[in-house]
């Protein structure tokens, strides 16, 4: 294991005193005057938010999984950035305060992912923040491990109802989320790096959502200017894109019946999608040598990490959340199956005669009008080549074949997996 560039001195009781402190200062004796039992249940609360940092690390739970994805995620990540020398400006900005981790939220091992690129970068496992309807069965034991700070979704999210009718109240709520935000505002002032998805949640439908987090953001704001240059909290923005969601197709259904699907649910059954991984062999037959291309074929299943450059709070007042989740979205890696399957999409009938009669070459004059039309997204050198063009479609093909997707001639068996896929790309 890779020798980090600092320590995290965090003494778990200690800081949960001083946190119930203010909690208690800024909000308990305003709104709920010598109330014993709010106070014991806002107490167990900060008990489930505070992360235990554990010694153990991610890769223990990958040694003793049973699933072939879990034992082999960390052959399949392509770590790049958009900036020159990204490893030492990540690590100086560890040094020099806290990172806050924004990435979208793809599938439920997107923190197994981020583990992996703090372990390669010589940067502190973060502090995890999720649902708290994760922290069951199996997953159990796997929340402490991973410094998860559990956020009880009954309370936040109102979708949900509580059980409890004392929580079950807007002001109950207020006070929940404001001692969420002190635990988080201790956090960064101590330098804790933390990963927080903006998000706040899957999509359901494939599509890239807006970010939601704008008090926590405001929150970050608050404590850098508290902290003036003592300690910078510094934004790293993180696209991630993946060529195979294990839980697509749960999500997909839950999306068109109007349910949720609770995440202990999708986070348990990742049995087909470990299958999936496990028995795909792919033959591409490529023309070209482009990066893009290469790690297709060098990386089987690639999962794509794009860091872009550290924002610094202390020297960006002005940035906005908007503006960092904007970063994310811009270096989201648009994979051939999703390309295919938004040009599949746009001709059902037509795209499958061109196919049939021709194979790849049928489709490169569809194509080369739909990667013109794509002028919101950051798109790969390989798109505009001929060739580059060719291998993208045979690769974006095969694997809407392999997953049964669409036949063997190019018509569509699957509408909804392929409209998943395909709302990864806006117009």
């Amino acid at each position: 294991m890779n020798r980090r560039v600092k320590r995290i001195n965090y003494k778990r009781r200690y800081i949960n005193k001083i946190i119930f402190s203010k909690f208690r200062e800024r909000y308990l004796n305003k709104y709920y005057p010598e109330s014993k039992k709010a106070e014991s249940l806002y107490k167990k609360d900060l008990e489930k938010l505070s992360a235990k940092f554990s010694n153990l690390f991610f890769f223990q739970y990958s040694l003793f999984s049973e699933y072939w994805f879990h034992k082999n995620i960390y052959n399949l990540i392509i770590l790049i950035s958009e900036i020159n020398k990204f490893e030492e400006q990540v690590q100086q900005a560890s040094l020099n305060g806290a990172l806050f981790y924004l990435p979208n939220h793809q599938a439920h091992i997107d923190s197994l992912v981020v583990a992996w690129v703090a372990n390669l970068l010589r940067v502190p496992q973060p502090l995890f923040c999720a649902w708290n309807t994760l922290a069951k069965r199996r997953s159990a034991y796997l929340m402490p491990m991973v410094n998860a700070c559990l956020l009880d979704r009954e309370i936040m999210d109102n979708r949900f109802h509580c059980s409890d009718p004392f929580r079950n109240t807007r002001k109950y709520r207020v006070g929940y989320t404001v001692l969420l935000n002190e635990y988080l505002n201790r956090m960064f002032s101590i330098g804790i790096d933390t990963i927080i998805y903006p998000e706040a949640g899957r999509s359901y439908s494939g599509a890239i959502g807006e970010a939601k987090i704008k008090s926590i953001f405001k929150g970050a704001r608050k404590v850098q200017d508290e902290l003036g240059h003592n300690k910078i909290i510094s934004v790293i923005p993180l696209s991630i894109s993946y060529s195979l969601v294990p839980e697509a197709e749960q999500l997909i259904r839950s999306y068109y019946n109007n349910t949720i699907i609770p995440p202990s649910s999708l986070f348990h059954n990742l049995t087909d999608g470990d299958n999936l991984y496990g028995s795909y062999r792919p033959d591409y037959k490529t023309k070209t040598d482009f990066p893009f291309i290469k790690t297709f074929v060098e990386k089987r299943i690639p999962i794509f990490c794009v860091i872009g450059e550290p924002i610094s709070l202390l020297d960006n007042k002005e940035i906005t959340l908007y503006n960092c989740f904007e970063i994310v979205k811009r270096n989201l890696k648009i994979l051939p199956h999703y390309y295919i399957a938004k040009l599949l999409l746009s001709d059902p009938a037509g795209m499958a005669k061109r196919w049939k009669n021709s194979g790849i070459n049928g489709l490169i004059e569809p194509a080369r009008s739909l990667r013109d039309a794509l002028y919101n997204v950051n798109i790969d050198k390989a798109f505009f080549d001929d060739d580059g063009l060719s291998d993208i479609i045979s690769i974006g093909i095969e694997f809407l074949k392999y997953g049964g997707y669409i036949s063997p001639d190019g018509e569509i068996r699957n509408d909804k997996v392929l409209e998943y896929y395909s709302n990864k790309i806006s117009i």
